[in-house]
């Protein structure tokens, strides 16, 4: 049901940014900005699920800093994602695009430890 209730909130959010944008832009944006917060709001009950499936998962297994690593990798490629969005519907595609960059560069900063340490896993399995 929170599907339909998000969906109804952004169809109707669409609609009247829609008839706002062309008396006033500015609103228009913020009626945008305000629904996409709302939906981020919504949404973080089933992402705290996940987050702690993800964690029990990695106990169950015996892992380290891998399940940590990806919930915060999760994390910040949501961010990243509304924060583009909002820039393109600004009209801003190149500070959308540079917040793509950037996440991809934190993202694989963020793996490199991870990287790593698979690296050794498999050299020391083949020697």
């Amino acid at each position: 049901m929170d599907a339909v209730r998000i969906v109804l909130l952004l169809v109707a959010a669409a609609l009247a940014s829609a008839t706002m944008r062309s008396q006033r832009p500015e609103l228009a944006a913020g009626v945008a900005l305000a629904a996409g917060a709302a939906v981020f709001v919504m949404l973080v009950p089933g992402l705290k699920d996940a987050a702690e499936s993800v964690a029990g998962f990695a106990n169950a297994a015996g892992m380290d800093g891998g399940p940590a690593l990806i919930l915060r990798a999760a994390g910040v490629s949501l961010i990243a994602e509304f924060a583009s969005q909002i820039c393109e519907d600004a009209g801003e595609k190149a500070l959308a695009g540079r917040i793509e960059l950037a996440v991809r560069v934190t993202l694989f900063a963020m793996a490199a430890p991870l990287i790593a340490d698979l690296f050794s896993l498999v050299t020391k399995a083949l020697a």
